[in-house]
């Protein structure tokens, strides 16, 4: 008997092709339908059906088949039931169509990697894709998130949709879920500095807050992530999970895209989105839903904080010294 390793998913019928050595796609189907293919330890008969790593194929001999079927053992037909390691939806479908496909990436998650050893999202849809059709997928990944984010990642199976998304992406409405170590006045506006751009104020909604943690919601999408940092620090709130100093109670990070308004190239309008991470509501569990003030005591209070001007400060100054 010989047998072989799975290292990335692949379909069943070109990882025989690939590791036995089938000349054609004919010949490793009828090793199947003989009953010589075992995919860890049960018979496997569809060559569609797409292997995760690690999993074991075994090739057996014609005599070994023969003493399989007289033994009653894996070279009889299983069940419908039967258990191979078959690769099903690998994270949670969202919304699918013939032009989309849309997943929620779990936090801790690669999206892609050049390196074939690390496990990837992209790598698992793309083989799931693949394995529900005979036919060929065309795949393209539009957006991706970091590891330690959670969120909705798109898959368009044409070039034009995904040239035509990716185009398009700063136009589409975004929803982004922020958990904070710390407390901002309820449903405000954060200022954010970009680098190369000028200063502008991001509205947010506080969800919930204990005596520790804020859940922040923001109609924005994850690029928005680098100039909150400093914004945040401003206000002694850290982003939970991101970056080496940041407090980490659910071991990933607080950013989760929750909501896209998608817009086809014939003006389809596609709205897809998830609930708040269970992870994000353990933390704010038993909190409360704090409430905003008044809208013209938040705008005394920002004029209130707004940094003076440089002919602002010399004024204040020369005028204190006038006093003394």
């Amino acid at each position: 008997m010989e047998h072989f390793i799975v290292k990335h998913p692949v379909e069943l019928i070109e990882a025989l092709m690939s590791e036995v050595g089938y000349s054609t796609r004919t010949r490793a189907r009828n090793a199947l339908k003989r009953g010589e293919i075992l995919v860890n330890g049960k018979t496997a008969f569809k060559g569609n059906d797409v292997l995760e790593p690690d999993t074991k194929v075994s090739i057996l001999s014609k005599d070994e088949v023969e003493k399989q079927a007289r033994t009653g053992g894996a070279g009889r037909k299983p069940k419908t039931d039967h258990t191979t390691n078959v690769l099903r939806a690998p994270f949670p479908v969202v919304y699918e169509d013939e032009n989309l496909f849309v997943y929620e990436k779990p936090a801790n998650w690669v999206c892609a990697s050049p390196n074939p050893k690390v496990k990837t999202t992209y790598t698992a849809v793309k083989a799931y894709l693949e394995s529900k059709t005979a036919e060929v997928v065309d795949v393209h990944f539009v957006n991706k998130l970091p590891r330690e984010a959670s969120g909705l990642l798109v898959v368009a199976k044409s070039q034009e949709w995904r040239q035509h998304l990716q185009e398009h992406w700063g136009s589409f409405a975004k929803g982004l879920y922020v958990m904070v170590e710390g407390h901002l006045a309820a449903d405000d506006a954060l200022l954010l500095r970009p680098e190369n751009g000028e200063p502008y104020e991001l509205e947010y909604r506080t969800m919930r807050a204990t005596e520790r943690f804020t859940l922040l919601k923001f109609k924005s999408g994850y690029d928005v992530i680098r100039d909150m940092l400093p914004a945040l620090r401003k206000q002694d709130c850290l982003l939970v999970g991101v970056g080496k100093t940041a407090p980490d109670p659910i071991k990933r990070g607080g950013i989760h895209l929750f909501a896209l308004a998608l817009q086809g190239p014939k003006g389809e309008t596609i709205n897809v989105k998830t609930r708040v991470p269970n992870e994000f509501l353990k933390l704010v569990r038993g909190g409360s839903s704090p409430k905003p003030a008044p809208r013209d005591a938040r705008d005394r209070r920002k004029v209130e904080e707004r940094p003076e001007r440089k002919g602002q400060r010399e004024n204040r100054r020369s005028t204190q010294s006038r006093k003394r």
